[in-house]
């Protein structure tokens, strides 16, 4: 199947009427891989050349993590002894750690009407919200696994070897702009081809573990849960669609600055672009070894849980240099 080429930014939104910068339509009417679509059997073959080290490393924090957000169910684990063999089961929420967002997680907020909401194509709220749709789960990341080429923007390092204002991580929202974003990837020589995938390690994971137990029991029940992430606006999202990304991934809880401006990259992405979120990456290996290197291109691979309908997922993610 032939796909189409990604029109202009300035042609968005593809559907009229319909949400700021959608882009629905332009796979089909019943597309659910969004900008999925963009990693093409030719972009996974031309990735490979990026595998020159053989190293392999975990990109996951672990299971048990503490969940940022205070609502979520932190991990139970059983073991179940059946005498010649053990089995266990595990119960958790799937955004409880290193996690992919789906497409039914966060839609547009206040459309059409105020108060209503919308995912992407037009699936409505109760169809977002009912276990009986299958449509648009997030095992269309196993049907189309997020693996391509992929880079590492690492701007706790930029900010470090340029001394640069640090970012405020925990306690205040802290937008990098489009402008940083731009420099530490030429400053890397980063150069993006259409179907990469980009990872940005702001330092939050490196911070997060420097914190005392106590410290990391705290973060969730702060009266404002903010968090520093990419800027919102349309320069940003400009920014995104013609660099070609099919999907992002942070060290940070949201991706984005959170809170976050009107509108939300949440809901343009996930709703109205179909882009998978990942939050929460653990990159301190990664950055550690792309800043060896002085590399910071390599092969990326995940694979989402086969839940039908599903809305979130562990990422099960690596990277292979």
């Amino acid at each position: 199947m032939v796909r189409p080429t990604p029109p202009p930014f300035d042609a968005l939104p593809l559907q009229r009427p319909g949400p700021p910068y959608n882009a629905w339509g332009l796979w089909g009417a019943d597309d659910e891989l969004g900008r999925l679509n963009l990693i093409t059997p030719d972009v996974v073959k031309a990735a490979r050349d990026e595998i020159k080290e053989g190293i392999v490393i975990n990109l996951n924090m672990p299971l048990d993590n503490i969940p940022l957000n205070p609502v979520r169910q932190r991990l139970e684990h059983t073991i179940i002894p059946k005498g010649y063999a053990n089995d266990d089961h595990l119960s958790f929420n799937t955004q409880c750690s290193t996690q992919w967002d789906g497409f039914r997680h966060y839609p547009y907020q206040d459309y059409p009407e105020k108060g209503q909401t919308v995912h992407y194509g037009g699936m409505t709220s109760a169809e977002g919200s009912s276990k009986d749709v299958k449509r648009l789960g997030v095992d269309n990341y196993t049907r189309k696994p997020i693996s391509s080429r992929a880079h590492l923007l690492d701007i706790d390092r930029h900010i470090r070897i340029n001394a640069l204002p640090p970012l405020e991580l925990f306690d205040n929202t802290t937008p990098i702009p489009v402008s940083l974003l731009q420099a530490c990837a030429d400053a890397q020589g980063v150069e993006f081809r259409t179907g990469d995938i980009l990872l940005v390690n702001t330092g939050w994971t490196k911070a997060w573990y420097a914190l005392d137990e106590a410290g990391r029991e705290a973060m969730p029940l702060r009266s404002h849960r903010a968090c520093t992430g990419v800027a919102q606006g349309e320069e940003m999202l400009r920014w995104h669609w013609e660099r070609g990304i099919a999907a992002v991934a942070s060290d940070v809880s949201a991706y984005e600055a959170w809170p976050p401006k009107k509108p939300a990259l949440h809901e343009v992405f996930l709703s109205g672009w179909g882009l998978p979120i990942g939050e929460t990456f653990d990159l301190r290996e990664l950055a550690a070894e792309c800043e060896r290197l002085k590399r910071w291109t390599f092969f990326f691979a995940s694979v989402a849980l086969y839940v039908p309908g599903g809305i979130a997922s562990p990422a099960n993610a690596q990277a292979l240099l």
